[in-house]
């Protein structure tokens, strides 16, 4: 399905690109430095819930896609071991009518 691959291109997991750890690292000094010199507003703890409530809300539909396709791809297996089963009975069935009328003869 065209939604499936989507999702999976969207949620693939890809490398950081060279040196972002350091600068985040660097971005976090930077920050915890310029908190020191100015004085608390409170602001930054509103963003820092939105920030967590948008990551908890990315990460959840992201769990939600991954179990709906993983639900999918069970259904469809077991609609197909269905479908085999019934075939094989069918063939079964089918080769025992030969059987029986062959020993009829």
């Amino acid at each position: 399905m065209p939604l499936e691959k989507d999702l999976e291109l969207v949620l693939r997991r890809e490398r950081p690109p060279a040196g972002f750890a350091a600068r985040v690292m660097q971005r976090v000094g930077e920050e915890e430095r310029s908190r020191r010199r100015l004085p608390s507003t409170g602001h930054s703890s509103w963003w820092r819930a939105v920030a967590a409530m948008l990551l908890l809300t990315i990460a959840g539909g992201g769990w939600l896609a991954h179990y709906e396709i993983e639900r999918r791809q069970g259904e469809r297996a077991r609609a197909q071991v269905l479908l085999a089963l019934h075939i094989t009975g069918a063939k079964i069935h089918a080769a025992r009518e030969q059987i029986r009328d062959l020993g009829s003869r």
